[in-house]
């Protein structure tokens, strides 16, 4: 019989194998199929989803024990995260607490594997193990934030281009409906142009612009978006002109990514004071002062008698 180290890394390696296979060959007869019930959202969630779907396996086995617990505070949030990053469908509020249990399980095994058994040869106290625990649980909450983020970034890169196309077809002569249908068409495919198709079907199986635009602005949580719909809603409340509008509002998105473009070229330099000092610095300062500091402790032909070859010295 194998010893428990042996058997620990055989585990490990056989789950590496496998969510590797997993990431290379995915199940494209599903994506496929998700694809044509769920528009470009559901091709856009599998694509995120990829380690999620790896581990699905894993997880599942745990959703007969989370379904029993509350947390409705944090579902709620939970389920809104799952909106804004654009997955909707893709996990249920129970999965994901079943993913959390098998991640934090996940840390725990890995490391009294890696660590204590094969490293150490001990356990550690059971304080550390808490802590692996928690840090294990955190990881998907770090990861949906993260998916979040990505895809608002996209949105905000993508909403001057838009918000421009959408300007030009409003003051061509079109309302405010068929400029967003046209720009659906021509523009690239990306987040907010899926958001934005999404607000017409809302609009076409009978929800008011009002409405549509509110979800719109409630599904990215983007302060861009909201001021977007907000200004829409009252111009439509007023019964203003929507050209106008859009203009002022797409001049005023592209400033904002000019100035955030320049506040981010001005954290950059802060930024890369640390790593500057902590690893790049120290080394210049080795080669620099290194045989200076060796010649003074040393004396000073220790770097001559350190380099010559063994017949005697160079030229010789």
């Amino acid at each position: 019989m194998l010893p428990l180290p042996s058997l620990l890394l055989l585990v490990l390696f056989a789950g590496a194998v496998f969510v590797v296979m997993r990431a290379i060959f995915p199940d494209t007869d599903r994506k496929e199929l998700e694809r044509r019930l769920g528009g470009e959202r559901g091709v856009e969630a599998v694509d995120q989803a990829v380690l999620v779907d790896a581990f699905r396996p894993m997880y599942s086995l745990f959703v007969p024990v989370t379904r029993g617990m509350g947390l409705l505070a944090y579902r709620q949030r939970i389920e809104k995260s799952f909106v804004t990053a654009g997955m909707t469908g893709r996990l249920t509020t129970d999965e994901f607490l079943a993913y959390k249990l098998s991640m934090a399980l996940l840390y725990w095994f890995l490391f009294i594997a890696l660590l204590c058994y094969v490293i150490i040869g001990t356990s550690p106290p059971i304080v550390i193990q808490l802590g692996v625990v928690v840090l294990g649980s955190f990881f998907p909450d770090i990861w949906l934030r993260g998916q979040v983020q990505e895809r608002q970034t996209n949105i905000r890169r993508s909403l001057p281009y838009v918000m421009d196309l959408l300007t030009l077809s409003v003051e061509a002569g079109l309302d405010f409906i068929a400029g967003v249908h046209k720009v659906c068409e021509k523009a690239r495919s990306g987040p907010l142009i899926d958001e934005l198709a999404f607000m017409l079907r809302e609009v076409q199986v009978g929800a008011s612009r009002q409405q549509a635009l509110r979800n719109l602005a409630r599904r990215t949580d983007m302060p861009e978006l909201r001021s977007f719909a907000a200004l829409l809603i009252q111009a439509d409340i007023l019964g203003a002109s929507i050209g106008p509008v859009l203009r002022a509002q797409s001049d005023l998105i592209r400033t904002q990514r000019f100035q955030a473009a320049e506040r981010a070229g001005a954290y950059a330099a802060t930024k890369i004071l640390f790593p500057l000092i902590l690893f790049i610095m120290p080394a210049v300062f080795i080669v620099i002062f290194g045989p200076i500091v060796l010649n003074f402790v040393f004396g000073t032909g220790v770097l001559e008698n350190a380099v010559a070859p063994p017949g005697g010295s160079f030229g010789g």
